[in-house]
């Protein structure tokens, strides 16, 4: 091991860069290295014989002493604070600055001395105050990032805080067609007036590319009608002008900061169609039906993956003689857990997550399996496809597949398709239908007097019939109104040449006033209820039965 003598140990510290104080028991400083004075700012003079504690700032200035007084030997302490530690210092001119320290202790000539080494951390602490200032703030419109907003405010606050969450509906849109630059611009906008507009103890953070969360106090909905207001104003960028829709979802009052922006996120993005551009408060009854749409999204994977859907079938009866020429198939779903899970409620989570192809195709092989053994052959089967199945590139082909598996006459397949979906893109449809007329298979349109279908697109459109929609056929006989669509839809139909389907039926006076309008088949409780396959085959040996 190297011994340095006394001019080798005077040379390496005249040359560090660290500053290097040595000490004595009472703490006055007996010498000091260039590097201290130009750290400090004091003249090696005035540094000796002065007290360490004068480039400490308070309140450990004060405290200083005792940590020398506290330091032992004879306990075997070697350091009083050890190396590496984080304090301030404090310079002549009176400003703090960071620095790390390293004291360790010696003996010289029966006499206890300190030597500190003092590293400045001003450039350090620069760079981590930078880096965790990107941690968490958004780079585009320097406010809170999630990260950052979580920090902020899981602090103690007054009050009952609650958290509204925004949305700029038209954010992402707009985005693809302007670029980047009105994205950055619009958010810039958005923190400059939020910024000027809140009070102290509010804050705002971007927690998606499209979505901002406001941090409220006890007067939440009065100020977010304020705010709404504000963000609602024009939107510039060089000579054009936009207007955004502004969605807000506002928390329920109280709870920590996680509770309150999942509630406030839910109730933004659950706002639908009618509550879009609203301000939409989460409740308790919402705080319900949540977990519950959660325990059914988990369990429907379950169900599908297992084979736990139950097919049913409901008779379609000509209305002139009340035969049963067909049947629609539908999907239940009665969950162990749950209970009976009305399709309405499932399927379109079905269609959020992504499964409700899979139910479809689950549907038409068994639907199509059944009708191919039911009693009578001329029997068709309907069923129902959403515009993801519609609109799905491998379609028909898929349809194709299927109708090989069961060896079934396309014939006796019926398509059913929404109204609303026929319109979303006509090329599309018009290329389908098409495909579906040459293969045989049947189509209906679903619904009809509800959408928007124009009379040109149903003019090209090859279908074979228009299905009347159940809030027309609840009302007859005595809604005139009622009367005068059902009577229009059968004109329409008769007139290209369709058949007409009337659902939710469930009187013979309905039934008598659509059999004097003319509609050709009849659906609904009055002929039968959805029947388990076999219940459905048995009804029609019976009408094969008493036939004969």
């Amino acid at each position: 091991m190297f011994d340095y003598g006394p001019e080798a140990i005077a040379g390496i510290l005249g040359s560090s860069l660290d500053a290097a104080f040595t000490i004595d028991a009472h703490g006055l400083i007996v010498d000091v290295n260039p590097a201290a004075t130009r750290m400090f700012g004091w003249q090696r003079e005035e540094f000796l014989g002065a007290n360490i504690s004068l480039i400490v700032p308070s309140p450990l200035k004060e405290q200083h002493d005792g940590f020398l007084r506290a330091f032992s030997p004879d306990r075997g302490v070697k350091h009083v604070l050890g190396s590496g530690q984080r304090l301030d210092g404090l310079r002549k001119d009176g400003s703090h600055f960071p620095v790390e320290v390293g004291i360790s202790a010696f003996e010289r000539d029966g006499r206890r001395y300190f030597t500190g080494f003092v590293r400045d951390m001003s450039e350090r602490q620069r760079s981590e105050d930078c880096m965790r200032y990107f941690a968490l703030h958004d780079a585009e419109s320097g406010l809170l990032n999630q990260r950052g907003l979580a920090e902020h405010c899981t602090a103690p606050a007054e009050g009952r805080r609650r958290i509204a969450v925004f949305r700029l509906e038209e954010f992402r849109r707009f985005s693809v067609a302007y670029g980047e630059r009105w994205s950055i611009a619009t958010v810039q906008e958005i923190a400059a007036r939020l910024g000027a507009a809140l009070a102290p103890h509010e804050t705002v953070g971007r927690v998606r590319e499209d979505s901002f969360a406001l941090w409220l106090g006890d007067d939440a909905e009065a100020r977010v009608d304020t705010l709404a207001a504000i963000l609602r104003q024009p939107y510039a960028l060089d000579t054009t002008q936009f207007l955004l829709t502004v969605t807000f979802g506002l928390s329920c009052p109280g709870g920590g900061y996680a509770d309150l922006l999942r509630t406030a996120q839910w109730a933004c993005d659950r706002a639908g169609a009618t509550g879009r551009g609203g301000i939409n408060a989460f409740s308790d009854g919402q705080q319900q039906s949540t977990v519950r749409e959660f325990c059914i999204e988990s369990r429907l994977r379950e169900a599908v993956r297992h084979d736990r859907l139950t097919l049913v079938l409901q008779p379609k009866c000509r209305l002139a003689d009340r035969r049963i020429v067909g049947a629609e198939a539908l999907v239940r779903w009665d969950d162990p857990q749950l209970g009976p899970v009305p399709p309405a409620e499932f399927i379109p989570l079905a269609e959020r997550l992504g499964l409700v192809g899979e139910i479809t195709d689950w549907v038409l092989q068994r639907s199509l399996a059944e009708i191919a053994v039911c009693p009578d052959p001329a029997i068709s089967v309907a069923v129902n496809f959403s515009a993801l199945d519609f609109y799905h590139p491998n379609f028909v082909a898929r349809l194709c597949g299927t109708l090989a598996q069961t060896a079934l006459a396309p014939g006796r397949l019926v398509i059913e398709l929404t109204e609303s979906a026929a319109v979303q893109d006509v090329p599309s449809v018009n290329a389908r239908l098409q495909a579906l007329r040459a293969l045989g298979v049947g189509v209906s349109l679903d619904d009809f007097g509800t959408g928007h279908t124009a009379l040109a697109y149903l003019r090209h459109f090859a279908v074979d019939a228009l299905k009347i929609d159940i809030a027309f056929v609840r009302d007859l006989p005595d809604n005139r109104t009622a009367v005068s669509v059902a009577q229009a839809i059968v004109a329409l139909a008769r007139g290209l040449g369709l058949e007409t389907i009337a659902e939710g039926i469930e009187t013979e006076a309905q039934a008598a006033s659509l059999t004097a309008l003319g509609v050709d088949i009849g659906q609904g409780f009055l002929f039968g209820r959805p029947l388990p396959p076999a219940e459905f085959h048995r009804l029609v040996r019976q009408q094969i039965e008493t036939t004969v």
